[in-house]
């Protein structure tokens, strides 16, 4: 039953290559045949592997909040993004609100939520902009980079745990690669937020 199974197996494929790949070509051969075998094979595991990118992405943010959960314990500062906005205003005289939550890639609504709780805490101030009365900006406050230098050392446990067993080499090919990654999505969250999927996969390079 198995030989029987691999024959019809065998049938479909030989027919995929007729419509695909040999209209027209009369004189295909045994080696045609092969070759498209191997495109499809490499297909597959191409597909297979980005499901497996995106995956350990996936794992690498959880265990990333597993670790800064750990660091955090204690502390003013509840949550992942808590930290991060803190971060992101810390070199920074102030930032917009909408600039602030690009920065940390953070809808409107959630990132409104992060800097109430902040604004509450007094980690964080907030006022008019000068010149355009519509705006808010928010700062840090003495009070947020008190905080921020109480969590530093245990946050940078955190980011070592979580580089683990990679070598310096193999650190630094890590972050080159998701900084290209992070430049491009960033500009698509700030730029395209409201595409549909398909117009977004058209900003992909073609292969």
């Amino acid at each position: 039953m198995r030989s029987k199974k691999l024959l019809i197996e065998i049938i479909e494929l030989l027919e995929k290559f007729e419509n695909e790949t040999a209209p027209g070509k009369e004189n295909a051969s045994l080696d045609d045949f092969v070759h498209f075998l191997q495109q499809k094979r490499s297909l597959q595991e191409d597909k297979n592997d980005i499901v497996r990118i995106a995956q350990n992405v996936s794992f690498l943010h959880r265990y990333s909040k597993f670790y800064i959960k750990k660091a955090l314990k204690g502390s003013l500062l509840q949550t992942v993004d808590e930290y991060t906005y803190l971060v992101a205003l810390y070199n920074e005289e102030s930032l917009s609100k909408t600039e602030i939550n690009n920065r940390n890639v953070v809808e409107k609504t959630s990132g409104n939520e992060v800097m109430r709780r902040l604004l509450k805490a007094k980690l964080i101030g907030e006022r008019r902009d000068e010149k355009d009365r519509r705006i808010m900006r928010v700062f840090i406050t003495d009070k947020g980079r008190t905080e921020l230098m109480k969590v530093f050392p245990d946050l940078w446990k955190s980011a070592t745990l979580l580089s683990g067993v990679l070598s310096l080499s193999e650190k630094e090919t890590f972050l080159a690669i998701t900084d290209k990654l992070c430049d491009f999505h960033k500009d698509i969250f700030v730029n395209c937020k409201e595409d549909e999927i398909d117009r977004l996969m058209l900003k992909l390079p073609p292969n």
